[in-house]
């Protein structure tokens, strides 16, 4: 996710996160609807008056987007999947879901919740824009919230992954396979192919004069051919990982540093020496902490000798370790969402090895490469 969010409200126990370039889009599209669009459509109607009507649009759009992620997340938590949150951020909302659906019908159900509650949205707002037709600003802005929804509706259906569409064929294709893997490659590559087309569709509008509007496109495509190589990525991460044990893929007894050991030392005889940039800190034979580069440039050079590992270590944590009977899939997606790039593997008090983010990878790497066609 591009740049910091935060907390704005708390629905149904589901924290509602708003990106700040959710704010850089709301200003664009109001201005834009304020000074081009609305003014288009009734040329008589006061200047400030374009604007509340711009707002006001703006704000139902944000509404409309959380209420779709809203139905995805709630379908998925009446099936028993945990919801971290929901986010809206400038290409749309992302409803943040731990782990993948366990069945293919959770998976249908969810994806078309979504764009069921967009085409809902869309026709209680158009059913409400003739009723109150006799004001004008009134009508119009909800016309415009009808139409909006109901493009999102159908953009969402394509049937690209990671789009809603994307994600109900993925559901069709695992169904008649049985196949997850298959399906979710399948998808995947629709919406690799799909954001391809997007991004060439924003290239030629731009070459020929159809305005930077069309960069919007080029982004657009851009995020869906990452977003989909991304869920195939971690479809086979899971798959290579699924039921073994970190104590396959760890690093067997790991070069451990003395508490009492200088910076300077550390350094010469350890970082050097080993070409490792994380170490496991001992005190009279105990685990205590770890050290790593990123500890090691917070010391000016002038206090490497006087300054102890004790002293810059990160103290031991349940965070920093795991088992090696741990299976390595869960222990993979720990690090991708704690951002950890290595734990030490603990078995009760004594130390049995190192397990890297870039070990797991190249294992997957592998495995993919050796399953790619000649």
């Amino acid at each position: 996710m591009i740049g910091a969010s935060f907390t704005l409200i708390e629905v149904f126990g589901i924290k509602i996160r708003v990106n700040i370039s959710w704010a850089f889009i709301a200003i664009l599209l109001a201005w834009g609807l304020a000074e081009g669009y609305f003014p288009t459509i009734h040329e008589q109607l006061p200047h400030a008056t374009y604007w509340w009507m711009s707002i006001v649009a703006v704000l139902g759009l944000f509404a409309s987007i959380l209420l779709h992620e809203l139905a995805h997340s709630l379908v998925a938590r009446a099936y028993g999947m945990e919801i971290t949150g929901i986010t809206l951020w400038l290409l749309g909302g992302i409803a943040e879901l731990k782990g993948e659906p366990p069945s293919p019908k959770v998976e249908l159900l969810m994806a078309i919740a979504g764009p069921a509650m967009s085409v809902f949205l869309g026709t209680v707002f158009w059913l409400c824009a003739g009723v109150l037709e006799a004001f004008v600003s009134v009508a119009t802005v909800l016309s415009y919230l009808s139409m909006l929804n109901l493009i999102l509706a159908a953009f969402n259906m394509v049937p690209a992954f990671p789009l809603d569409g994307g994600r109900v064929a993925r559901a069709i294709i695992w169904m008649r396979t049985g196949d997850y893997l298959t399906a979710t490659k399948t998808a995947a590559r629709m919406g690799s192919l799909f954001g391809l087309g997007l991004i060439v569709i924003g290239l030629l509008g731009l070459f020929t004069g159809a305005g930077l509007a069309s960069l919007w496109w080029v982004v657009l495509g851009m995020f869906v051919r990452f977003a989909a190589d991304s869920s195939n990525f971690q479809a086979q991460t899971k798959n290579v990982l699924a039921q073994k044990a970190v104590q396959e893929f760890m690093t067997p007894n790991p070069v451990t540093v003395a508490a009492e050991t200088s910076v300077a030392d550390l350094i010469e005889n350890y970082i050097y020496h080993y070409d490792f940039e994380f170490f496991p800190v001992t005190d009279r034979g105990r685990v205590v902490g770890s050290v790593s580069l990123q500890e090691v440039r917070t010391i000016p050079l002038d206090r490497h000798s006087g300054t102890r590992v004790r002293d810059i270590m990160k103290p031991m944590t349940a965070n920093a370790i795991v088992s090696p009977r741990d299976l390595a899939a869960d222990v993979m997606a720990r690090m991708q969402e704690t951002g950890a790039s290595l734990l030490m593997v603990m078995d009760q008090a004594d130390l049995v090895g190192v397990i890297a983010t870039k070990d797991l990878l190249r294992i997957v790497a592998i495995q993919s490469a050796l399953e790619q066609p000649d």
